[in-house]
């Protein structure tokens, strides 16, 4: 399985914070390329990644979903698998090195840790506790799995400084 590390300030794989449109697109489509089987899209990375440029075409954002891998990469941080390790677990390892924003009007569906330019997303909040509800207990077998992927972060995101106190 490939790998891509997410190193904040810097980069997430092999795409990196500065680098020019043409550069991501170059390496994007030499992943794609390398990478290419027939159970994926051929633009698999590209629709992987979101990369967001400034007006001299520079990256200025990037972010990683795990909606496009179906276990065909892994993204880390501190050697723990963002799309694997329980939300909870994640958060209390990475606020032990710089404190996530407590404020954040989106709190529980986002942790983003100012000091890394570092943000994680998922599409709802689920807790352990919530699974011993009975309204998560009433659910089908698929819906419980689909609910179940909240207990893991969707995305993973990294920015330049200030990125995030723009408006």
């Amino acid at each position: 399985m490939l790998a891509f590390v997410v190193e904040p300030k810097k980069g997430i794989g092999p795409i990196h914070l500065g680098m020019s449109k043409e550069e991501v697109d170059n390496c994007l489509a030499e992943y794609d390329t390398k990478y290419y089987d027939s159970f994926r899209d051929k633009n698999f990375f590209k629709n992987t990644y979101k990369v967001e440029y400034d007006s001299e075409g520079k990256v200025i954002f990037i972010e990683v979903s795990s909606y496009e891998g179906n276990g065909k990469f892994s993204c880390t941080i501190m050697n723990m698998d963002i799309f694997e390790t329980k939300v909870d677990d994640l958060v209390e390892s990475i606020d032990k090195i710089s404190p996530y924003d407590r404020n954040d009007w989106e709190l529980g569906y986002t942790y983003h840790f100012p000091e890394l330019q570092l943000c994680f997303w998922r599409p709802n909040i689920l807790t352990e506790q919530d699974m011993l509800e009975d309204w998560f207990k009433e659910l089908n077998e698929d819906n419980k799995e689909y609910e179940m992927q909240s207990l893991y972060f969707s995305t993973v995101a990294i920015a330049v400084e200030g990125y995030w106190k723009r408006s």
